[in-house]
């Protein structure tokens, strides 16, 4: 009886943490395939996303019998944020400097996806903000908040469940078809989840993932202004 119960649990998890990874990659490919990059289909994409947010609180309300954030949320001090949002940031600038590493070998990096977006987001303040609000909160909701104590639950191990969440929240940033994109999004994802691990605070990743992308974007648009002024 409790192996059939074991089973019916594992089948439950694994459905949702599908569900979870594939969403995106597979429903997201019918609903905008072939649309080029505007800001509508942009917007939209967005709105796509916290759809998925919602359909995962449902399944983990009725389906799971659970919340869509397994573990509690710790108290800290208030010196706990700013410490663990310049560790973050730094580690996040490590990611970055060894997802270059294969183009200073002369691989080729195809950029072209993410500097269209880019642009797109740039032109609109109210966009950025809000492309980045979601990427922090979904994201993290996803791929930390749901993901990693259930990877952790299936695998019934840590190490287990930091490197399958960080692959699926590499893969799911495939579409971009960016090597350091991809190398990028990877050793944040072990970061992020090791930090959720140890600290169990989905608020201060949240914060640090807007962030970053907001000075992605930012960045993006002082190079492309002073390109365009030379």
């Amino acid at each position: 009886m409790d192996t059939l119960t074991d089973n019916r649990r594992n089948i439950i998890l694994i459905v949702g943490i599908l569900f979870a990874f594939l969403y995106y990659p597979l429903l997201g490919h019918f609903v905008f395939y072939g649309q080029s990059h505007t800001l509508q289909m942009v917007l939209y994409s967005r709105l796509f996303i916290w759809l998925e947010v919602a359909l995962l609180f449902c399944y983990a309300r009725w389906g799971e019998k659970s919340r869509l954030l397994l573990w509690a949320e710790k108290s800290n001090g208030f010196w706990f944020y700013p410490a663990s949002f310049a560790a973050l940031y730094l580690l996040a600038i490590g990611a970055g400097i060894v997802s270059k590493i294969p183009l200073a070998f002369g691989l080729h990096d195809n950029q072209q996806v993410v500097r269209e977006m880019a642009v797109i987001v740039n032109k609109n303040v109210p966009l950025m903000v809000f492309f980045c609000l979601t990427a922090g909160f979904t994201e993290e909701l996803i791929f930390r908040g749901y993901l990693v104590p259930r990877l952790e639950a299936l695998f019934k191990n840590k190490t287990a469940a930091v490197v399958v969440s960080a692959v699926m929240f590499s893969l799911a940033h495939y579409h971009y078809f960016s090597i350091s994109e991809t190398i990028f999004t990877f050793c944040l994802g072990v970061v992020f989840a090791i930090y959720y691990q140890w600290y169990r605070n989905i608020k201060v990743l949240i914060f640090t993932h807007a962030f970053i992308d907001f000075v992605s974007f930012v960045i993006f648009g002082y190079l492309q202004a002073h390109h365009l002024q030379r």
